[in-house]
This record gives structure tokens, sequence and C-alpha cells, in this order.
């Protein structure tokens, strides 16, 4: 089996559905993941708006030194708007690299009107990184610093072409991959087949929901073992009712 050098993987945020908000609470979602992205991945990266290329200038900078720019509030208004008058909306953001789209951020959004009128938004990084076990752990300690923040919400990963969703058990779900987050208590016993799991708490120490990590390395659809593993989980997790439908987040 040969062994790519490099790895594409998309970490999903699945935003609460709410009745409408304000353009500041895009603009607080969006800080608080590129913070967490600021600590796990790249120190005190710059985040750029993308358009229609993926080189950038210094006047399209959104997100600096842990905080908006003029610009990116500016840009985050407009998507706001375009939810607004259109019902639907999508700002992609990137780290400016030259050499290749090592890092693309994108905030989408649509408006629903059954049953009821409610919007669904969610927050995507698409990486692209090393195959080893140091972006393993990168990975892992990632999602669960954006956890920490979302604790409410699902978050999942895709990987290009090694696990991705045509390779999920229940394809119109979401699926366990290499890291997924349940906004629930789960045990460790309950789950034995899993790598690992990690407790996420609220402030006053309460469990809230739960990383499971399924594997020490990332999946690849041709190993039968990886496949079962993942599986096993994902049937449980449906055992449980804490594997939604994407269509329901």
């Amino acid at each position: 089996m040969q062994i790519m050098n490099n790895i594409q993987f998309d970490i999903i945020i699945y935003l609460p559905k709410t009745r409408g908000f304000y353009y500041t609470e895009i603009e607080r979602q969006l800080g608080l993941a590129f913070k967490v992205y600021q600590e796990q991945i790249v120190p005190d990266e710059k985040i750029y708006l993308l358009k229609n290329t993926v080189k950038v200038n210094d006047d399209k900078l959104v997100y600096d030194k842990n905080d908006f720019t003029e610009f990116g509030t500016k840009k985050i208004t407009s998507a706001w708007k375009q939810i607004e008058k259109q019902g639907d909306t999508m700002i992609s953001f990137t780290d400016g690299s030259q050499e290749e789209i090592s890092l693309v951020i994108n905030y989408t959004a649509m408006k629903y009107f059954m049953p009821e009128e409610h919007i669904k938004s969610k927050i995507s990084f698409f990486l692209t990184k090393p195959n080893n076990g140091e972006t393993v752990k990168q990975v892992i300690n990632f999602v669960t610093g954006l956890a920490t923040v979302f604790s409410d919400n699902y978050i999942t990963i895709m990987l290009d072409s090694r696990f991705n969703r045509p390779d999920y058990l229940f394809r119109n779900r979401i699926g366990c991959s290499l890291i997924a987050y349940i906004p629930a208590p789960l045990q460790a016993y309950d789950f034995p087949e899993a790598h690992k799991l990690i407790p996420i708490h609220n402030r006053e120490g309460k469990q809230v929901g739960t990383v499971i990590v399924s594997l020490d390395h990332f999946p690849n659809k041709k190993n039968v073992e990886d496949v079962k593993t993942i599986n096993r989980l994902d049937l449980r997790l449906r055992e449980l009712k804490l594997l939604p439908k994407t269509l329901d987040l």
C-alpha cells in the first residue's frame, strides 16, 4: 500500500440552528475557531479573505493578533446581509500560503422554512498536512480545543480519498472516521474499540461532551481493521441515538 506524504482533511463544526442572529454572532463564532487554530496549529497565524486566488494582499487581512480587522468585520457584515436578503451565504478565508492551499476556512449558512423558519450554519477547516504521527496528535488537540469552546455542537472530520463520506457506514449521518466530538457524556468502557475518549467539561466541571478518537493513525478504507473499528463505533453511537443525520444539524 502506497503511503502519501500529505493528507487533506476537512474538520466541520455544525453550529446551532437559530431563528436569526446579528453579524456579531458570526464574528464571535469565527473568532473562537480562529483562536483555537492559532493555539493548536500555527501560533499567531494571520487570516485573509479568500476570493478568486490563493495569493493575498495585506489589505485583505481579516484576523490578526486575536482580533478582527476593520476590513474583516466589514466582510462578515456583508456575509450576514446575504443571509437576510438571499437566504444563504458563504465566506472563505485562507492563511495566504503562496505554494499551496494549506488552509481554507469556510463559513456557510442557509435559511430554511420547514418545519419552521431557522438558519443552519457551519464552519469548516480544510487542511493539508504531513501524514505522520505528529499531525495526528495535532489534529486531535485541534478538535479537542474546538470542542472545548463549541461544546454544544457536533464536530466531525472527513479525510480526502482515505475515508470520506461515501465510505461511512451511514452515509447520510456524521461518522467517527479518525475523530468526532459528541455533545454528550460518554464512557470509555462503552466504546472498547476506540483508541481513546477525551471528556469535555464545562466551567462548573460537569462533563458535557466527549471527543472520540477511533485510531492512533489516519484511517484508510483499504485497511480492513480501520474500517471495522470505525463501523463499530458508528453502530454504537447510532444505537445510542447520537449519530444524527447531517441534514438535521
